[in-house]
C-alpha cells in the first residue's frame, strides 16, 4: 500500500499557505488540484509550493467543483502509483494529528474508505452543525442503514481502486454534492466506510464558498435523487441486511 495526500484547492491560498508547514511535516507525497482559482491564486500557489519538492500542483482552466478536484487527483495520484488517496481541505480545520490515525486504520482494512467523523467546538457555526444532523437523516433512508456516520467531512482515505469502482458504477455530483453522493453510492456498492472521530476546527478567516440558496438547492435535489435510487435498490439492500444478520 502506498499513500499520497490530495489537496483541493479553489482560493484558498492565504490559509493553505499557513497550513502548508503542517501538511509537508507528515512527510508524505502531497497532490494539490487547484479548480480553477485564476492566476493571482495559482502564482500564489505556486510560490508556496517551490520548497516542497514532494508537492504536485494540477491546475483545472476553470472551475468544475470539488468532487472533480478529488478525481482529478485521485486518477494522478494512480497515474504515479498509488493506492491510496488522503483527501484532507485546503483551509486547516482538519486535525493534521489524525491523519496517523486515518492511515493505521487504512492501513488494517486497506479496501475499506475510511472518514473522519467530526466532532467541534464553540468555533462551529450552529446553522452547519444541525444541517448535518438533517443530512446524516437522510444519508440513512438513502442506505436503509446507519453505516455513513457523517457524509460531509472531506478527511477521507480512499482506496483508488474502491473510488474507481464507485465512479465506474454510478455518476456522481462534483460540486458541493461529491462528499455526500461518493459516500451513499459506496454503500451501494457493497463497499465498506469506517469512521474515525476526529476534531474540525472553523478559523476566523475561513472563507466558505459554501452558496447558501444555490448549493442547498443542489444538496436537495441530491437527497430527491438518492431516495429514488435507493427505492430502485431496496430489495438488494434490504437482502444484503438479513443476509448479514444471518451469519
Amino acid at each position: 500500500m502506498n499513500y499520497c495526500l490530495i489537496v483541493p484547492h479553489y482560493k484558498h491560498e492565504q490559509l493553505f499557505a499557513q497550513f502548508l508547514p503542517k501538511l509537508a511535516s507528515l512527510d508524505l507525497p502531497c497532490i494539490v488540484v487547484d479548480d480553477g482559482s485564476g492566476e493571482a491564486s495559482v502564482e500564489s500557489l505556486k510560490s508556496a509550493l517551490a520548497d516542497y519538492p514532494n508537492f504536485h500542483l494540477v491546475r483545472h482552466q476553470r472551475n468544475r467543483g470539488k468532487g472533480a478536484a478529488v478525481i482529478s487527483a485521485s486518477y494522478y495520484a494512480n497515474a504515479l502509483g498509488f493506492s491510496h488517496v488522503l483527501q484532507i481541505d485546503a483551509d486547516g480545520q482538519h486535525c493534521i494529528d489524525d491523519v496517523a490515525k486515518l492511515i493505521e486504520h487504512s492501513k488494517a482494512h486497506p479496501q475499506v474508505i475510511i472518514s473522519g467523523q467530526p466532532y467541534f467546538d464553540e468555533s462551529a457555526p450552529k446553522a452547519r452543525v444541525y444541517g448535518r444532523k438533517v443530512t446524516d437523516f437522510w444519508v440513512a433512508l438513502e442506505t436503509l442503514s446507519l453505516k455513513v456516520k457523517d457524509s460531509l467531512c472531506g478527511f477521507r482515505v480512499y482506496p483508488i481502486s474502491q473510488l474507481e469502482k464507485v465512479i465506474d458504477r454510478y455518476l456522481l455530483g462534483t460540486r458541493m454534492d461529491f462528499d455526500t453522493e461518493i459516500l451513499v453510492k459506496a454503500v451501494w456498492a457493497d463497499i465498506d466506510v469506517h469512521f474515525i472521530p476526529t476534531k474540525v476546527i472553523y478559523h476566523e478567516n475561513t472563507v466558505s464558498h459554501f452558496h447558501y440558496l444555490r448549493d442547498n438547492l443542489l444538496l436537495i435535489r441530491l437527497h430527491i435523487k438518492l431516495m429514488f435510487g435507493m427505492l430502485l435498490r431496496s430489495p438488494v439492500l434490504v437482502f444484503r441486511k438479513i443476509k448479514a444478520l444471518l451469519r
